[in-house]
Parts: C-alpha cells; structure tokens; sequence
C-alpha cells in the first residue's frame, strides 16, 4: 500500500511539475504590460523595387527581451523558377524578422526615410497580434503568393493591424474613394525612373486607372502610414498614438505630384515622324539612300513597335498579371508592325516598298488614331495620352513616307524627275 500511495504521489509530482512549466511557457509568451506595437515605414529607396516603400511591425518588450520587426514582400532572386514565375505573375515572397538594430540600421546605410508610429492596442490585441506575427513566420507558413498592388508587404501589415482591431481600419476606408488610382500612383513614385517608368505605363491596363478606395490605396507603405493617423477607435481615441520622423534621407524623397513625359515623348516622336516623311520624299526623287534608310529605319520601328505588341498580348491573355489586362496600348503597339516589319526587309533588298506592306501600314497607323479617337468615349479611358503622344506621330510619319515612295511600284507614273 506504501508503495502504491509513493507511486501515485511522484506521478502528482510530475504532473505538477509539467502544469507548472507549462503555465511558465504561457506566461512568458505573453507580452508585458508596457510592450509596444509600433509601424516602422520606410521611404522610397534607389532601386526599382525599392521605390514604393516598405514597412514592418516592430514588437518591442523589454521586459521580456522582445525587440523584433516583423517584415513582408521578401523575395530571392536566386530562388528556384523566380523569373519564370514572376513573368507569368506567380510570384511567391514571403514575410521574414529582424532584431530591430538590424532592421534600422539597413535602412539608415540604403538612405531611406524612417517613420515610427505606435499603435494603440490593448493587451488582448497586442498578444493576439504577435501571436499572428509568430505563426506566419514559422516554418512552411511563411510563402505567399505576392501581388504588386491587392498583397504586398503594406497591406499585409494593413490587414494585420485590422484583424487585431476587429476591422476597423477597413471599415474607415473600404467604402471612402481616395482620388488616386494605381497607375497614378505608379506613375508617381516611379517617375524618376524613365525607363522603368515607360515599361510600367505601356504594360498596365484599364484596370489600372479605376480610382481605389483609402483602404487600396494603403498598397504603399507611406499612404498607409498617413491614412491609420486619421482613424480613430471606437472610443474616440486616435488609433495612432504618436508619430515620429526619426531618419531622414540625404537623397530620395516620395513625389508628392506627378510628372507627365508628354512633353518628352511628343517631340520625340514628331521628329521622328518628319524624319519618315523627309525619308520618302527623297525616295521618290531615286535617292538610293534615302530609299534604304526609309526601308532601314521603317523596319526597325516596326520591328520594334511590333515586339512590345506582342509582349502586351503575351500579358493580357496569357499571365496573371491582372493589371495588365485590357490594355488599349494594344493599339498603339501591335503584332501586326512585326509582318509590316517583312515588308520594310523586302523594301531594304529590291530598293522599292511593295503594295502589301503599304496596305499593311495603312491599319497600322489607322488602328493608332483609333486609339486617339477612343479617347473621346467614357467607357475608353485608359490614362495612356503618353504612350498615344509617343506612338502615333511615327506611325503617320511613316504611313505619308510610303505613300510617297509608292510612285516607285510598278506601274506608278514617277511624279518628279531627278534634280
């Protein structure tokens, strides 16, 4: 009887023991009662990528010893099938943590604006919050799939702070329009990039210039930054408790307007245009040079032009890149300029344009001025005036060079004679 009475005390011992470690565990995982919760937003950075910003939460305990940023939008270059996937729009980024000196201090040497704003949460919300942050970065939960404007590393955090404050961060701004739109504020942040800039602006489609709400608009770590200082909590109490500006970049600021490249594009290509049209009026004069430059140049253009036509039709019908659907650029740029690019190589060996490159060109520069004319109706709006503006000026240009040249086919009365 001793005995089994001394077993079944170390077995209440044991079990004991395990309570009381087990409580420890559940104890020490909850944050102390001065822990904070605070939004670190980074500016715009020199890189491309870099140029929409980022953020994270930072959890900072000191009476625990927790002091981390959580962070989203990671990505590897080196990482299996990256640039395929991300051609097709399947892009897999996923959320990573950083002790906070580490985080700051690789912010500070890229240059970058630096933000801090502490969250208002409760202890319930605070825990249930890191909590959240803990489990979606551990093991084969951190990979998501990654979408430019709908799931970044802003509304990852947006929708993170929301699920702690019972919804309402979109309940403030899911129904409230911004004035803003996705490409407008692309085009803002990327303007200092011309290349990229042009890339960008040629491959979004319609879609890209419905206007979003505030919540949407929150894709961008700065307008999410501005929009949480304006919401307050069902109490009435601001949501965001303070505010600091505690780095300052020597070199990239956010644009606060946009820049049109109209005025760039248009002269660009008037002259290039005039110098079709110059180009086909020696031809007719049997200038050989003229004719082969005319042949030369004509092809490269619509070699070109025929390329990021393709490209745009590769986008809309056959990626997931969703923004780029419905893209009236299309017109501008279409498949149809690579065969009319045949007929300039025709043109470039025998030294005369034939019949069926000419006709060719024809619905070439007529589907670009429909592009024009399309402006006029509502329901075609697509903000592309730059791409118009860079397109449909060469494509006349070279439309009027080969009407001219045409008196060199077969058949045709020569309507000059040599100087």
């Amino acid at each position: 009887m001793k005995l089994k009475q001394t077993f079944l005390l170390f077995i209440f011992c044991i079990a004991l023991s395990t309570t009381r470690n087990a409580l420890a565990q559940t104890q020490s995982s909850r944050l102390g009662p001065n822990a904070q919760v605070l939004l670190a937003t980074i500016g715009p950075g020199a890189l491309i990528w870099e140029r929409f910003g980022h953020n994270g939460l930072w959890i900072r305990d000191l009476e625990n010893g927790i002091d981390r940023v959580y962070h989203w939008g990671l990505f590897d270059f080196n990482s299996e099938n990256f640039w395929p996937k991300f051609l097709q729009g399947y892009m897999d980024y996923s959320i990573g943590s950083l002790e906070s000196p580490q985080f700051f201090a690789a912010n500070m040497e890229s240059d970058r604006d630096i933000w801090l704003q502490e969250i208002n949460l409760n202890a319930d919300q605070k825990n249930a919050l890191f909590d959240f942050l803990k489990e979606n970065d551990s093991e084969g939960k951190r990979i998501y799939r990654y979408d430019y404007y709908l799931d970044n590393c802003s509304t990852r955090v947006r929708d993170a702070l929301d699920d702690a404050l019972g919804g309402i961060i979109k309940k403030a701004g899911a129904e409230k329009g911004s004035g803003k739109t996705f490409r407008s504020n692309t085009r803002r942040l990327l303007q200092k990039i011309p290349l990229a800039y042009l890339g960008i602006q040629l491959g979004l489609g319609h879609p890209a210039d419905d206007e979003i709400s505030v919540w949407q608009d929150m894709f961008t770590p700065m307008a999410l930054r501005r929009h949480l200082n304006e919401i307050q909590l069902p109490n009435g109490a601001p949501l965001v408790l303070s505010d600091k500006f505690i780095f300052h970049s020597s070199k990239i600021n956010e644009p606060e307007e946009i820049r049109s490249y109209l005025s760039f594009y248009l002269p660009v290509s008037a002259s290039l245009g005039v110098f079709f049209a110059l180009l086909g009026y020696l031809c007719i004069v049997k200038r050989k040079l003229a004719c082969f430059l005319l042949a030369f140049f004509g092809g490269l253009w619509s070699l070109l032009s025929g390329l990021i036509g393709t490209i745009l039709l590769i986008i809309w019908f056959f990626t997931e890149h969703r923004f780029g659907h419905w893209n009236e650029n299309l017109l501008q740029f279409n498949p149809l300029s690579l065969v009319l690019a045949g007929y300039f190589f025709v043109f470039l060996i025998r030294g005369r344009p034939s019949l069926l490159g000419r006709q060719l060109l024809y619905a070439v520069a007529g589907l670009s001025l429909l592009g024009l004319l399309m402006q006029i109706i509502p329901v075609f709006d697509q903000v592309n005036a730059e791409i118009i503006a860079l397109a449909l000026p060469a494509h006349l240009g070279l439309l009027w060079a080969m009407r001219t040249s045409g008196d060199l086919l077969p058949g045709n009365r020569k309507i000059r004679n040599n100087p």
